[in-house]
C-alpha cells in the first residue's frame, strides 16, 4: 500500500513539474538580478520598446522559462495566475511590464523593469493599471 501511495506522489510531482509556477525563491532570484543592473541600458538585441524583451531575458537567465515575445501585453498570458500586488508577481500592463518589489503607499505598487526612463529601474503603479498578474513559471 506504501509503495502504491509513494508511486502516486512522484507522478504527481513529476506530472507537476514541467510548468509550475515558480517559488518564491525563483522569483526572489529574478527580482535580485533585475535590482543589480538598475541604471542599466537596453541590452543589445532588444527593440526600442525593450521591457518585455529585458524581462524575458532575466527570466531565461535565472532558469525561468522565458515567454518568448517582445510585447509588454503578450505576457498576459505566460505563466500562471498570480494575486495582485503579490512580491515577485509579473505586473502586466497594457504597454509595460515588471516584477513587483514591494509598495509605493497610496495604493501604489512598486516594480522594478526595463525601460522605465530608458533603463532598468523602479517605479511605482497603480495596481488598477494592471491588465493581469502573472507568476513565472519553470521549464
Amino acid at each position: 500500500m506504501m509503495r502504491i501511495v509513494f508511486s502516486l506522489l512522484l507522478a504527481l510531482v513529476a506530472a507537476s513539474a514541467v510548468t509550475t509556477p515558480a517559488s518564491a525563491k525563483d522569483a526572489q532570484t529574478v527580482i535580485n538580478v533585475m535590482l543589480n543592473e538598475l541604471g542599466a541600458s537596453r541590452p543589445s538585441g532588444c527593440p526600442g520598446r525593450w521591457c518585455a524583451c529585458y524581462l524575458d531575458t532575466v527570466l531565461a537567465r535565472t532558469g525561468l522559462a522565458p515567454r518568448g515575445s517582445n510585447q509588454a501585453r503578450d505576457f498576459a498570458n505566460y505563466g500562471a495566475a498570480a494575486n495582485p500586488g503579490t512580491v515577485g508577481s509579473i505586473m502586466v500592463m497594457s504597454n509595460h511590464v515588471g516584477v513587483v518589489v514591494g509598495s509605493c503607499g497610496n495604493g501604489q505598487v512598486q516594480i522594478v523593469s526595463g525601460n522605465y526612463s530608458n533603463t532598468v529601474a523602479l517605479g511605482c503603479y497603480s495596481p488598477n493599471r494592471a491588465i493581469a498578474w502573472r507568476a513565472p513559471v519553470q521549464h
